[in-house]
């Protein structure tokens, strides 16, 4: 088996149930020494609300009171350490789509523990898609074979989030507008980004969206 993230040749024993039903190997997998270079999130000492590594949150205390008229449950994958930056900069910055495959088996079983209607991915800019060549989010999902609608348009160009302090990521004006063309008023709505920082990006497109009335707009993202 080849390493979705390294790309060496690793040997691992196959499980019963992949014995028996080969259709269950995975098309892609990490192999040990990159897996462990990644740490899960801890559902039960996280956030309920946005999988913070903390139950004590300040940034939901903020979009509570910023945003009074709904809640953003968010659910996370994994915690944005350095394993974590040192694949997103492999897969972002430099570009190695072949990376969308890293956690596609992740995904897609997390995608089956959540109830949505339509999932909308975190669109980029114009400049940076020309950029980068690919959305990242879109990548991920197509990965994991998840469905999704690119129902949200980015109508302004904005300097990378991880080059600003958190009050600079938290004054970014709103630069989502709704590009559905289908009526989202009474869907759940499940928005998907690559990483969950303060939260501001997400809840500008929660926002974006929440005019049209569906009936619940959660969120999910593969690193906090």
């Amino acid at each position: 088996m080849r390493c979705s993230w390294c790309q060496q040749t690793f040997a691992r024993e196959l499980s019963l149930l992949e014995i028996l039903w080969p259709l269950r190997i995975p098309s892609s997998e990490k192999c040990a020494t990159c897996s462990d270079k990644f740490l899960p999130v801890d559902s039960a000492s996280c956030c309920k609300t946005c999988c913070q590594p903390s139950q004590e949150c300040r940034d939901c205390l903020y979009w509570q009171q910023r945003y009074p008229d709904f809640q953003l449950i968010h659910r996370a994958l994994m915690v944005y350490n350095q394993g974590m930056q040192e694949w997103l900069h492999q897969y972002k910055r430099i570009g190695d789509y072949r990376l969308r495959e890293t956690f596609a088996s992740e995904i897609k079983q997390a995608f089956q523990e959540m109830t949505y209607d339509v999932v909308i991915p975190i669109p980029l800019s114009q400049k940076r898609y020309q950029q980068r060549g690919f959305n990242q989010v879109e990548g991920l999902l197509q990965a994991a074979g998840i469905n999704y609608r690119p129902w949200l348009k980015k109508n302004r160009h904005l300097p990378p989030q991880a080059g600003l302090t958190r009050e600079e990521r938290l004054a970014v004006p709103q630069p989502f507008v709704f590009n559905g063309q289908e009526e989202i008023k009474g869907k759940r709505i499940l928005l998907v980004d690559d990483v969950y920082t303060t939260g501001q990006t997400l809840h500008h497109a929660a926002a974006a969206l929440f005019a049209y009335q569906p009936s619940r707009i959660a969120s999910f993202s593969l690193a906090r």
